[in-house]
């Protein structure tokens, strides 16, 4: 393949209270960027585990981006404090298993900002067009780096009681201040489980997405 032929591969997580709704309101607007950049919707940029990010990456992905709302408007409050506090891990582990941080992008937008969706994407597809294609370079790393490999962090997702719930990102080594971040989040409305573990006690949580809608 030619190097002017080259279309990065680009797979954007997007939370849907702003970047989804920036990206729907781009195509409305005829606000176009190149096929080869897909999207997923999440419910919140504090979801995305560093492993999506890593094992999309280490599967051929050229490059990844996550779209948070700006400081102070995530739905859930802190979430995109969450997604933040997880960027130097992956750019961390990117280093660790030899992948340019190039490759990996956080950006803020809010719903009505469909420019600055496009021009962030637009700015990664550039800086993305100067590096090789990523789709050999998971042969080159040794075999506990394969795609589907927990690399970083503890299991994002785990399922109890046939619920889905969701890693608070923290490892909290007093009971106290356990209890106290269950607390809090019972008076969010969440459903909250504390898991014990050989580093420390895990806070998982949900929250039911009908009661989000108020419906």
């Amino acid at each position: 393949m030619a190097k002017d032929d080259f279309q990065p591969k680009i797979l954007c997580f997007m939370c849907q209270w702003c970047g989804y709704s920036a990206a729907d309101l781009a195509g409305a607007n005829r606000m176009a960027y190149p096929a080869s950049v897909r999207s997923i919707e999440v419910t919140c940029s504090g979801m995305v585990h560093p492993n999506w990010v890593v094992n999309s990456l280490l599967a051929g992905i050229d490059g990844v981006m996550i779209f948070g709302c700006h400081k102070g408007q995530c739905h859930y409050g802190s979430g995109n404090r969450l997604a933040l506090k997880r960027e130097d891990l992956i750019l961390q582990t990117l280093d660790d298993i030899g992948l340019e941080r190039e490759r990996f992008s956080m950006k803020w937008v809010s719903a009505a900002e469909a420019g600055r969706l496009v021009a962030a994407i637009k700015e990664m597809i550039q800086k993305l067009s100067h590096l090789p294609p990523n789709r050999n370079l998971g042969l080159r790393l040794s075999s506990p780096y394969g795609p589907g490999t927990s690399l970083v962090g503890p299991k994002f997702v785990r399922t109890i009681n046939d619920k889905r719930y969701y890693w608070d990102g923290n490892i909290y080594q007093a009971h106290s201040s356990a209890q106290k971040a269950i607390s809090d989040y019972l008076d969010k409305g969440f459903e909250a489980k504390l898991v014990p573990t050989s580093d420390g006690i895990l806070i998982y949580t949900r929250r039911d997405s009908k009661k989000d809608e108020g419906t």
